[in-house]
């Protein structure tokens, strides 16, 4: 099963590319996409319109099939081994996969997610109990992300 990362515009601050460079690198080696999407600039709307309109845009990325993971500081806290579970039952195809064609992981913008896509979620994620920058957030996702992967792969990196 393919896995898809959504994330809010280009890393702020820029300080933060080269470390989600080198985990960029390392889940395209197993096989995750991620894409940018384009964030929206706080303006004179509401917070509740500017984060719409971003979800619009995320709900254009999404396919039918795909298993939607919102990453709100609002969700349940997961936890590496939890992560790795879900990505075993991704590819085995089973419960809460099953029927499922892609893993789809997204991060919100600078107002967080609009509450359509949490309630279009499969599930709601919490990376923290702390409020992160974007950047921030952007680097924890892609380390949980690479850390589970590699203990249903069985590597060496994440010590049990």
């Amino acid at each position: 099963m393919k896995i898809l990362v959504l994330l809010p515009g280009k890393i702020k601050p820029k300080a933060l590319a080269a470390a989600q460079d080198e985990y960029l690198k390392r889940l395209k080696a197993f096989g995750v996409e991620v894409l940018e999407y384009k964030d929206e600039k706080i303006s004179s709307r509401t917070p509740e319109q500017t984060k719409e309109t971003e979800a619009g845009r995320i709900f254009k990325l999404m396919k039918e099939g795909d298993y939607l993971i919102a990453c709100d500081e609002r969700g349940k806290r997961i936890q590496t081994l939890e992560m790795a579970e879900l990505i075993r039952a991704s590819r085995a195809g089973v419960f809460p996969m099953a029927g499922k064609r892609r893993m789809v992981v997204v991060v919100g913008g600078a107002l967080g997610l609009a509450e359509s896509v949490r309630q279009k979620a499969d599930a709601v994620w919490s990376l923290s109990s702390l409020v992160m920058a974007g950047g921030v957030a952007r680097i924890v996702l892609q380390e949980g992300l690479y850390r589970a992967i590699t203990v249903v792969e069985r590597h060496p990196y994440h010590n049990e």
